[in-house]
């Protein structure tokens, strides 16, 4: 398992690319992004990127004096942010603004969450220290969750704002070191706390979460994914159908009719699209020799090719 880590603080210390998102400037709301929406000078954060999965993002916001004025607006990105507050909220309360529709949370004690869909353009007011803690979820991770046990995706997350919640507190707590010294955890602990992470917010938050979702005949999203994969990788024709049903947990005929129905045609043509789709980029993207270009897409010479 490959999973790459990336520690940020402000922008001239940030390491790595971004992804890019609906956002115009193509910035998520994390890191450096979301301290310049709550109009502070810099926040600390996390970002927990596996091989071939989604990213978790996780950012601290801290400061003395809160958030006197209302945030400035969040442009609009598929994606959702949970945010738990370390410290209580100011005593007259947290304001709140979606979609321009004001609320005010009288009474946020330390522990409490909020979940913010960041297409709705969600805006806070806090006027009391504040040291909170987000969570970046974009809406790909949890379908890939979703996809992986085999339930129907989450289309929305609902929380009462204040509530509190223990088990997303502790692991908070626990993994706030990890801001400060990105070397705390191992790698593989990491890539379990997003996947716990995920499984309690989807058992927590998303009230669609748990219905088993019908496939009609074809593969299911994980073993799409899988056998997707593995055609990646083995471009050059040595991957045995044997090998990829039993990856997929199924026999080979009924792997093979499931593959059918799932891509509109069988392993041994999709292997050439897929062959032939690595070879128009590198012949859009490159100056390699059509002969290099056989050998890297798995044909056996040019003139195959």
């Amino acid at each position: 398992m490959t999973l790459r880590i990336v520690a940020e603080g402000t922008a001239r210390h940030s390491f790595g690319n971004r992804p890019v998102t609906s956002n115009s400037d193509g910035r998520p709301a994390y890191g450096e992004q979301m301290a310049e929406y709550f109009r502070l000078p810099d926040a600390r954060s996390l970002v927990i990127r596996p091989t071939a999965k989604p990213q978790l993002a996780i950012t601290r916001l801290v400061s003395p004096v809160g958030m006197p004025e209302r945030t400035r607006g969040i442009p609009a990105e598929k994606a959702f942010v949970v945010s738990i507050h370390l410290t209580a909220a100011a005593k007259s309360g947290c304001d709140l603004w979606v979609d321009d529709r004001h609320s005010r949370v009288e009474h946020w004690p330390a522990g409490g969450v909020g979940i913010y869909d960041l297409e709705s353009n969600p805006r806070v007011r806090n006027r009391g220290p504040v040291d909170w803690v987000h969570y970046h979820v974009p809406r790909a991770l949890l379908d890939t969750f979703t996809d992986d046990a085999e339930t129907t995706r989450i289309r929305t997350l609902a929380c009462t704002h204040g509530s509190v919640d223990p088990v997303l507190h502790g692991m908070t707590l626990m993994i706030v070191r990890s801001l400060e010294s990105p070397q705390s955890f191992c790698a593989l602990f990491l890539d379990y706390f997003r996947l716990l992470f995920c499984a309690h917010v989807a058992h927590t938050y998303a009230p669609s979460f748990g219905a088993r979702r019908e496939h009609r005949g074809g593969l299911a999203p994980w073993q799409k994914r899988r056998a997707t994969e593995l055609f990646a990788t083995h471009l050059d024709g040595s991957l045995r159908l044997a090998t990829l049903a039993h990856e997929c947990g199924l026999s080979v005929s009924y792997f093979y009719r499931s593959f059918r129905k799932s891509f509109g045609t069988s392993p041994r043509h999709y292997l050439i699209q897929q062959r032939v789709e690595k070879a128009k980029q590198l012949m859009c993207k490159s100056r390699t020799p059509l002969s290099q270009v056989a050998l890297e897409t798995g044909f056996p010479d040019q003139a195959t090719f």
